[in-house]
């Protein structure tokens, strides 16, 4: 039963994310990557704990079967850093991300860029 509450999490946060339309208004990007649609949103990232990560933004993907994984984002000089659940880091261009149909309603730079 332990083995069916992630993926249970996992589902729930799927439905939360694609049926929630406040959700929906928060992306500012997406790419495809790999078969899966990963989306970059303006929202803060919070760690397993509950816990604010400070200048890392929420990032999820979705895959063709539905599956979402959940992982955090950061951008600086124009790339995105996306760190995946088990600390996997990946980079993109920032122009590999394209608006969303309704980007009328969202802030395309909400995503402050951190300096270091």
């Amino acid at each position: 039963m332990n083995l069916l509450r992630p993926t249970f999490k996992i589902l729930l946060a799927g439905c939360f994310l694609l049926g929630n339309p406040i959700a929906q208004g928060a992306i500012i990007g997406q790419m495809p990557a790999h078969g899966d649609i990963l989306y970059i949103t303006a929202q803060p990232c919070t760690s397993e704990t509950g816990r604010i990560e400070p200048n890392w933004f929420f990032s999820y993907s979705v895959s063709a079967t539905g599956s979402v994984s959940r992982s955090c984002y950061v951008r600086y000089n124009d790339q995105i850093w996306i760190r995946g659940p088990f600390g996997a880091e990946t980079t993109y261009p920032m122009s590999y991300f394209s608006k969303p149909a309704n980007a009328a309603e969202n802030k395309p730079d909400s995503a402050p860029e951190v300096k270091q």
